[in-house]
């Protein structure tokens, strides 16, 4: 426990040498990125806009030499064109600098107001020009024009400058956080590796002293825990003593065997068909199976079948988990039928309504009984009586296919049954197939009035999901149609 300790503790240290170097080398990432942003979203906008709104001012100067030398009007209206389109390209430059510009705001309002006195001297050329006056327009734009755009040229370089002082400020900072990040994560790197030394120390002593209690709690799974590993084809490839006990098998006689998921009853069939449809889709099936031993004794486990996968979740086999539950099992079941007794079916209706209303679907409660079974007992006798009991239990359940079906003995011939997801046409079809399966046992019956053989009577009741009803409610509905039904014996009345 000591030794656990210290490893718990080593690795917490550990992990939180590394959380710290995580937090810390995210941080620092994010300062250089932040840097690195900052560049590009200031000093570098703002000198390459700079650097384009200069050579947008040098177009517009050199069109306005055009228009000194154009000579047609139409060269002149053109010329001018382009010295517009420009003139809009450099203001979209300022409102970039403007926004961007980390200066004082005065030395871009001094460039942006030099810039707007430039146009009447423009519009002063280009109006010399239209009237004819090519020589006194040349001599205004050498003078007045040459002078402005030159020291407007100057002040935009001097925000370029500007700029690119501020860009090796920021470089100069993101230099600085990179060494200290350096040192600091090394330091950081360094103490974890000792701690990783000494952990893994503590680790492999631990080891050694464990490896025999795991040995030990290996053992007492396999003698205690019933379980077994499949394959794909639900062949076995290992089981536990444990299990091979419950099974009276040895290892040897079960590994390589179909496993049947263990069932070997009547209904072990249908149950692994069942079973194969619900693990081989990836899902795990979790139910009751049925094991008849060598003496004819029969044996109940709860079973869990989990499907196992490999690394690319491809599925590889499953594994098998069982519990004898077989005394709990008997004290749920009617001997003499097999099928669950009444104090399960009073378990077990109320939880099957709230699951019907919770998923809003349809829920049949069906109770059935066996016609004139008190002049079969008389004239036949009672051990004849309850084997025609047991074969009628059994023609029952075997027509319940699905997993939330249910069967009960709940009183002397007298049965419930429980089904879920059929409507009343559906649910009606279904009791009649019930019907017709008991008296094709063909179990003579000379005092039955509707047939030679033996017959049931079905009254049942659904409820749906919009109109709940009590289970004492749905008892009593299906009742009375019991009791309909028993009018005319050998039929089914269903309510809905």
């Amino acid at each position: 426990m000591h030794a656990t300790r210290n490893i718990v503790t080593g690795f917490s240290l550990v992990i939180l040498m590394l959380m710290v170097l995580g937090i810390l080398s995210i941080y620092q990432v994010k300062q250089i990125a932040r840097n690195a942003d900052d560049i590009y979203q200031h000093p570098f906008t703002v000198s390459n806009a700079a650097h384009t709104l200069n050579s947008n001012l040098v177009t517009m100067n050199r069109h306005l030499h055009d228009v000194i030398e154009a000579k047609s009007t139409e060269d002149v209206n053109k010329a001018v064109s382009d010295i517009s389109h420009y003139e809009t390209e450099v203001l979209k430059e300022f409102d970039i600098i403007f926004d961007r510009f980390l200066g004082e705001k005065t030395q871009v309002n001094n460039v942006y107001k030099l810039f707007v006195g430039w146009k009447p001297i423009r519009d002063e050329i280009i109006n010399l020009v239209r009237k004819g006056q090519i020589e006194q327009a040349a001599i205004v734009n050498a003078n007045k024009g040459t002078q402005y755009l030159d020291k407007l040229n100057q002040d935009v370089a001097a925000l370029v400058a500007f700029a690119k002082g501020k860009a090796k400020n920021f470089h100069d900072h993101a230099v600085k956080n990179q060494q200290q990040a350096t040192m600091m994560l090394s330091t950081l790197a360094i103490i974890a590796v000792i701690l990783s030394v000494a952990i893994a120390y503590y680790v492999t002593r631990h080891h050694i002293l464990t490896n025999k209690e795991r040995l030990h709690r290996q053992y007492l799974v396999d003698q205690n825990i019933m379980m077994a590993m499949l394959d794909k084809e639900a062949v076995i490839l290992d089981a536990s003593n444990a299990l091979c006990r419950f099974l009276g098998c040895l290892k040897t006689d079960l590994v390589g065997t179909p496993s049947g998921f263990f069932d070997n009853s009547d209904e072990g069939k249908d149950t692994c068909e069942t079973i194969m449809r619900t693990i081989s889709t990836g899902k795990e099936w979790k139910g009751e199976i049925k094991r008849i031993s060598a003496d004819g004794d029969i044996h109940w486990a709860s079973s869990s079948i989990l499907p196992n996968f490999d690394d690319d979740y491809n599925l590889v086999g499953y594994t098998n988990i069982l519990a004898d539950v077989t005394s709990k099992k008997l004290s749920l079941t009617d001997k003499l039928t097999h099928l669950y007794n009444r104090r399960r079916y009073e378990e077990m209706l109320p939880r099957e309504l709230r699951l019907a209303i919770r998923n809003e679907t349809p829920i049949t409660l069906a109770i059935i009984d066996i016609d004139y079974f008190k002049k079969y007992n008389d004239h036949y006798g009672h051990p004849q009586g309850d084997q025609a009991l047991s074969l009628v239990a059994e023609k029952i359940l075997v027509s319940l296919k699905r997993p939330n079906d249910y069967a009960f003995r709940i009183g002397g011939e007298e049965f419930a049954v429980v089904f879920s997801n059929l409507n009343t046409f559906e649910s009606k079809q279904f009791l009649n197939e019930m019907i017709q399966n008991v008296e094709a046992l063909k179990i003579p019956h000379i005092a039955n009035d509707v047939s030679d053989y033996v017959t049931i009577s079905i009254g049942a009741q659904v409820m749906y999901s919009d109109r709940p009803i009590t289970e004492l409610q749905l008892y009593s509905m299906a009742d009375k149609a019991l009791y309909m039904a028993k009018g005319k014996r050998n039929t089914v009345v269903v309510n809905g």
